[in-house]
């Protein structure tokens, strides 16, 4: 009996090497892959974070250009109705102040004219100051930011130098903004020569 020894041949054993070297290079091929893709991953994640900031900066620029068209329509708004009160105003306040006039030309106070007419008025002028009119005081100091001197009138009296002595034309304000100054006469002392 022969006894047979089977050799393997060689070429087993070369593969055998390559592919341990193969399985060598496998892990080193799987780091470099890991290794792109989180290099990937990290600047996918940068590019993110950079468009987040984008979008936040843009949403906060919509979010401020939204309060400030918010805040100007509102203040147009406001605006204009100011204006359209004005206007219905100044076309009304001739009316009342012919409705002031006949009160003033009718002498018997006693009359139903007279309370009528001056009943009318003082609902036309409440119905008025509804809307922002308030007359313009006429007594004290004169100021020229609200009234117009029409002359200049000696005076006795060192302390009413400067003073409204009367007035000629009521001036009113509206919304705080003066729409007709009030003309008046002003005092001026004059010293006299003893």
């Amino acid at each position: 009996m022969t006894e047979k020894h089977e050799t393997q041949p060689q070429e087993p054993i070369a593969k055998n090497t390559q592919e341990q070297s193969a399985e060598a290079a496998a892990p080193k091929n799987d780091y470099d892959a890991v290794c792109a893709e989180r290099d990937k991953l990290l600047e996918e994640a940068e590019k993110n974070k950079e468009e987040i900031k984008n979008l936040t900066e843009d949403a906060a620029r919509a979010r401020a250009d939204y309060y400030n068209l918010r805040t100007r329509v509102e203040r147009d708004r406001e605006r204009d109705k100011k204006l359209a009160s004005e206007k219905s105003v100044e076309l009304l306040l001739p009316v009342f102040e012919n409705l002031e006039r006949i009160c003033g030309a009718v002498e018997d106070r006693d009359s139903n004219l007279y309370k009528g007419v001056s009943m009318v008025a003082k609902q036309f002028m409440e119905a008025m100051s509804h809307l922002g009119l308030e007359q313009i005081s006429t007594d004290g100091p004169f100021d020229p930011s609200v009234h117009e001197a029409v002359s200049m009138e000696p005076i006795e009296d060192e302390a009413k130098d400067g003073h409204v002595i009367g007035a000629l034309r009521k001036g009113y304000k509206l919304a705080g903004r003066v729409i007709r100054a009030a003309q008046v006469r002003v005092g001026r002392y004059e010293k006299k020569d003893s």
